[in-house]
């Protein structure tokens, strides 16, 4: 069996020291990824809890408020009619005054 030249181990070496090396830091990297990953998931799942808590909440509220929007339309159709009416009879008891009013009743000369 013939001798390998000294170069070729050298290069040899090198190949398995870069293979090995970018093996670790690729493993090295991949583990700090899932651990932030794995951090990230424990803490963003409760606040995405509490974020849906809220919209759900702001969604009731927007309900409510839409239903007190209808509600209070209809109070103010309602205030309407009875100002108009309050005005009929306003103006009947104008007329009905001026004709009951004993200075009224007879005309001056």
């Amino acid at each position: 069996m013939a001798a390998m030249p000294l170069l070729t181990w050298i290069s040899l070496l090198f190949f398995l020291a870069a293979l090995i090396g970018t093996g670790t830091f690729a493993v090295l990297h991949g583990l700090r990824t899932w651990r932030a990953a794995r951090a990230l998931s424990g803490v963003a799942g409760p606040e995405l809890d509490r974020i849906s808590r809220g919209a759900a909440e702001a969604e009731a509220h927007a309900v409510a408020l839409s239903d007190g929007n209808v509600r209070l339309a209809l109070a103010v159709e309602r205030l309407q009619r009875s100002l108009a009416q309050l005005a009929i009879l306003q103006d009947a008891a104008t007329r009905a005054r001026a004709t009951l009013d004993p200075r009224r009743a007879f005309p001056r000369k």
